[in-house]
């Protein structure tokens, strides 16, 4: 039997969950089709850009952490070689790249290793879910039930 060639690109492109793949030095290398739309950018934007530059945290936010979490867990990615399973984070993304203008978002994040031949990290898979209707929903459940 025959074994299938596989369009390791195209399937990449294709995933339905939002993916970047950085490199050791936190700059994006990749970009998936579906976190170009949640992310609502284009891949010339992201590409070669430093992730923290690319999604800084809101200047208008003095609580925001979302570059501080996620610096904190690429680096265990990079220390451990080993996956990171963020908690839910609040990182308000700017609506159109360098407009000022932030739009409250909240996301699932796991950040994996790519392990090249030697077993170090090359890249690193950073996956990041919008759950921000399903936050926006358990706060308003909270509310109403007081």
């Amino acid at each position: 039997m025959a074994v299938p060639q596989i369009d390791y690109a195209a399937a990449f492109q294709n995933i339905p969950i939002p993916v970047l793949l950085l490199t050791t030095g936190f700059v994006i290398a990749d970009v998936n089709q579906t976190y170009l739309q949640v992310a609502g950018r284009t891949r010339d934007e992201l590409l070669g850009a430093d992730v923290f530059a690319a999604f800084p945290d809101n200047p208008s936010d003095p609580e925001a952490s979302g570059v501080r979490n996620l610096r904190a867990s690429l680096r265990r990615v990079l220390a451990t070689g080993q996956p990171d399973v963020m908690p839910p984070q609040k990182h308000d993304v700017e609506v159109a790249t360098g407009s000022g203008v932030f739009e409250r978002r909240y996301w699932s994040q796991v950040n994996a290793p790519v392990l090249g031949p030697g077993g170090q990290v090359v890249l690193i898979v950073h996956v990041a879910e919008d759950v921000t209707d399903r936050v926006r929903k358990f706060v308003a459940v909270q509310i109403i039930g007081g």
